[in-house]
């Protein structure tokens, strides 16, 4: 078995360096970083994170919580932080965090002795959940959700000025009935989403009516149900901007249905660029977010905050966002009529 002894040898680097790098200490170099790193994979190098835990009291482990697998978003997410997570010797403790009511929650199971800190990738506004496990003193870090109440670590993309790139692509393509297929409002992100686009479209002088607003759970009937009642409606919409990847591929099982095509007469946006959107069979325009580097940040806080080498007042990052323009959006029905 390749020991970390052996790793710095094979390096020419001390071993104090080498768990320097295993434990995420920011201190060091990137370079040496990337190189401690890629040559504990090529050796199989795994770092003993029971001898670990006897010595630092630590259980080497992190929760990640997500409220559904099914959508196309957290299996993307968890995978990116379970890398991250491996590459710097720690385990993952994944919990799904379902709409229930308060009290009635899994990371209850989870005390200081069970993991070092927690990764919430679902967390509604003003969560008790989140506050619980701030109250036993475990370090939290917020991924792709925000909450202005608390003061903690949160990484996000950028959510609001997604709404700017995406409709100035649908006005672009004629469309000025533009409808937006979101979530609850407690749902930071989502919310976030739908503001921006509402506030692009007031600077274009373009109505969103009320009515042109359906929010979904996280379930894909639910949001073929909220896709339809917009497409059934006697002035339907000739754009839907749905706030995630799962409410877009609702809408277009909706409109399938309906013997609506897309995109000659309704044009369909999704957020996430998620695996499936690359698909051929759905070749989805959608809101790029960087989700590896965004992972990355968050393990980064966390294991910062751990270590004690994070700044006293807590950060809040954004990354910037890109629209994949693919084939579910086209020139407006009126548009394109006029110049065929």
């Amino acid at each position: 078995m390749v020991t970390s002894v052996d790793l710095a040898a094979y390096l020419g680097l001390s071993q104090s360096t080498v768990s320097r790098v295993m434990r995420g200490d920011p201190a060091v170099a990137e370079r040496t970083t990337k190189r401690v790193l890629a040559a504990a994979r090529e050796l199989g190098y795994v770092p003993n994170s029971a001898a670990r835990s006897l010595v630092t009291r630590r259980a080497r482990a992190i929760g990640v919580v997500v409220a559904d697998l099914k959508s196309p978003f957290y299996p993307t997410v968890v995978d990116a932080i379970q890398h991250r997570l491996s590459e710097r010797g720690y385990r993952m403790a994944l919990i799904r965090d379902p709409d229930v009511p308060e009290g009635v929650d899994s990371v209850d199971v989870l005390d200081p002795a069970t993991v070092d800190g927690m990764i919430f990738v679902s967390a509604r506004r003003e969560s008790r959940t989140v506050r619980r496990v701030l109250e036993r003193n475990t370090p939290v870090v917020l991924l792709s959700r925000d909450d202005p109440t608390l003061s903690l670590e949160v990484v996000l993309s950028d959510d609001e000025g997604a709404g700017e790139l995406v409709i100035d692509h649908l006005t672009a393509l004629g469309h000025r009935d533009i409808a937006i297929l979101s979530v609850p409002r407690d749902r930071t992100n989502g919310a976030a989403r739908e503001d921006g686009a509402r506030q692009a479209l007031q600077r274009r002088g373009i109505a969103l009516p009320d009515h042109y607003i359906r929010r979904a759970t996280m379930t894909h009937q639910h949001g073929v149900d909220m896709a339809t009642s917009l497409l059934s409606m006697d002035h339907p919409p000739t754009a839907i901007y749905c706030v995630t990847d799962e409410l877009a591929f609702a809408a277009l099982d909706a409109a399938a249905r309906l013997g609506v095509s897309v995109p000659a007469e309704l044009s369909v946006v999704g957020f996430d660029d998620s695996p499936q959107a690359r698909w051929a069979m759905i070749n989805l325009t959608t809101v790029h977010q960087p989700i590896e580097d965004m992972a990355a940040e968050a393990v980064r806080l966390l294991l910062a905050r751990l270590d004690d080498s994070a700044p006293e007042q807590p950060s809040k990052r954004v990354f910037p966002v890109s629209l994949q323009v693919r084939g579910t959006t086209g020139p407006a029905p009126q548009c394109a009529a006029s110049t065929g």
